[in-house]
């Protein structure tokens, strides 16, 4: 018997259960203060998942649920780029296929390594990043530039940087996503369950390749998606369901994660609120199931969800063994971040090794990628004083994580330029503003996967209109910018001048700016191919 063995046989069945809880931070802030307790009286929740909050409220979770658990609880995060999505007020990275055009993989373990002690310091201590997945199709609306690249051999060594940094010192754990890998459909996990169309063979050489990778250097946890991989599925068909998404996956989880690849870390499930999840059992039994196919900890899962795991343990649908041994992995994670000990002295011994917001400039100057530059008008040579009209395109409905383009607009006034910006115009605005004769004109495409949570990335008529009757394309001096999804030249393969710079963060506008102007060259990669138009010259 092993130390996890002696303190699993100290915990009741109610302890064992609440310890593969993972409640969203919604769960508990959404409700009075009472009935909050009392859900954590009752569950002991092994995990909380936050988001946008600050330290106090983080703060306030761990001592809440540490106040009734034998084991710590460990407050889990999306940090995908930086601290700044789960903290406010914090910096955030360029995003990740940023990283990949960058192409610096000392830079980006820098990275991880300011992330993890940005999150510490604020008591986070799971990040559910880095991506592994691999975007072959240009259509698939999930992974975009939150993907490192469409090369198996690029995403290794950059997201295995990322990782590395993440972990480096324990204060954090890395959870790999989205396993058996997301980049292969054009739908999204969050409506449907997906499918990773590859053959044995296949996986095994792209997705298979990377997932080793990543266990090798020492990965922590794996986050299961809602996504199937029928190529090894034969026997988990449903006519009118189809396959088994990963996170329901017996085969995929128990034999092919902890059995082909020797996964030995923590298995947490995707988000289980999803559609590619909740619709394919009941949703009562979404935990049970997901538990009894070898998973250790439900992502975003309800308190009704700990009730219906102690009722399969009782009546024995889910062995007390299984249970346990879910237990057990969790409790090998949090001893893996240093969660048995005085947190408080721990995280306050954390000196950041150098300023987010430092890193977070070298990513987005090293990533800005030049496609197309026809005319040879990149980079602009104006006049103090010079008009520049930005039309900025985006989607009617954004998410919370988009970043406006005024950073951009403001870094051009500091300049000394004069600057109009209009949003989503149509050819009639365009061919009256052209008359104030601009000296040049900025399309700014923001569209992405961080900037609309949709089933499609695909542009509609208003992102279309300016170019109606074709006027805007007369001018000497037009830059066609995607500041995101980098396949837009796909829709408009008329641009004769076409920038990728992967992300839309400040710190990648502010770069954008410096090589608009010609402070600095534009030297990034494409870590992806778009057949037709332009090749991978990442390897």
């Amino acid at each position: 018997m092993d130390k996890y063995d002696e303190i699993i046989d100290g915990l009741t069945l109610e302890d064992l259960c609440g310890q593969v809880i993972c409640y969203d931070r919604s769960v508990l802030c959404n409700c009075s203060r009472a009935e909050m307790k009392r859900i954590i009286n009752e569950t002991r929740p092994g995990g909380v998942f936050v988001y946008d909050s600050s330290k106090e409220e983080v703060k306030k979770y761990s001592s809440e649920i540490n106040s009734v658990t034998k084991i710590p609880v460990i407050i889990a995060t999306d940090a995908e780029h930086g601290p700044g999505g789960p903290l406010r007020d914090q910096e955030v990275l360029p995003q990740p296929m940023a990283w990949g055009a960058c192409d610096d993989e000392e830079l980006i373990e820098r990275a991880g390594i300011v992330t993890a002690e940005s999150c510490r310091k604020n008591g986070i201590q799971w990040s559910f990043a880095p991506l592994v997945d691999i975007n072959y199709n240009p259509n698939n609306p999930g992974g975009n530039i939150r993907t490192v690249s469409d090369s198996p051999k690029h995403v290794a060594k950059i997201a295995g940087a990322y990782m590395r940094g993440i972990q480096k010192g324990g204060y954090m754990a890395a959870s790999c996503k989205h396993f058996p890998g997301d980049g292969t459909d054009d739908r999204n996990q969050h409506f449907c369950t997906l499918i990773n169309s590859k053959s044995r063979e296949e996986w095994m050489e792209t997705y298979g390749f990377v997932y080793r990778e990543m266990i090798n250097q020492g990965l922590l946890s794996v986050m299961v998606a809602h996504i199937a991989l029928p190529a090894f599925q034969e026997n988990e068909y449903d006519e009118v369901l189809g396959y088994k998404p990963a996170t329901l996956s017996r085969v995929l989880i128990t034999d092919l994660l902890k059995g082909e690849l020797g996964f030995e870390g923590c298995v947490v499930s995707d988000a289980m609120c999803m559609v590619g999840a909740c619709s394919m059992v009941d949703p009562d039994m979404l935990a049970v199931e997901f538990l009894r196919a070898g998973g250790d900890m439900v992502l975003f899962a309800l308190p009704t969800d700990f009730y219906s795991i102690k009722k399969a343990v009782e009546t024995g649908y889910l062995p007390i063994e299984r249970l346990k041994d879910a237990v057990k992995r969790i409790l090998k994670l949090k001893e893996g971040v240093h969660l048995f000990g005085n947190q408080e002295e721990f995280e306050g011994s954390i000196e950041l090794s150098e300023p987010v917001k430092k890193v977070a400039c070298e990513i987005a100057e090293k990533s800005i990628n030049v496609i197309r530059n026809a005319d040879g008008i990149f980079p602009l040579n104006l006049k103090p004083n010079a008009k520049i009209l930005m039309c900025n395109l985006q989607a009617e409905e954004e998410t919370v994580n988009s970043y406006l383009l005024t950073t951009l607009r403001d870094e051009l006034i500091a300049r000394g330029f004069f600057v109009e910006m209009l949003q989503n115009p149509g050819h009639r605005l365009i061919e009256s503003e052209l008359a104030k004769e601009y000296d040049a004109i900025l399309i700014n495409c923001r569209m992405s996967c961080k900037d609309y949570c949709g089933g499609s990335l695909r542009v509609d008529w208003k992102q279309i209109a300016l170019f109606w009757r074709g006027q805007i394309l007369k001018h000497p001096r037009v830059i066609f910018t995607s500041f995101g999804d980098p396949y837009k030249l796909y829709e408009y393969p008329f641009v004769r001048t076409y920038i990728n710079t992967f992300s839309n963060t400040p710190a990648t506008q502010r770069a954008f700016v410096r090589t608009l102007v010609g402070e600095i060259p534009a030297v990034g990669k494409s870590p992806v191919e778009l057949k037709g138009f332009f090749e991978r010259t990442v390897e």
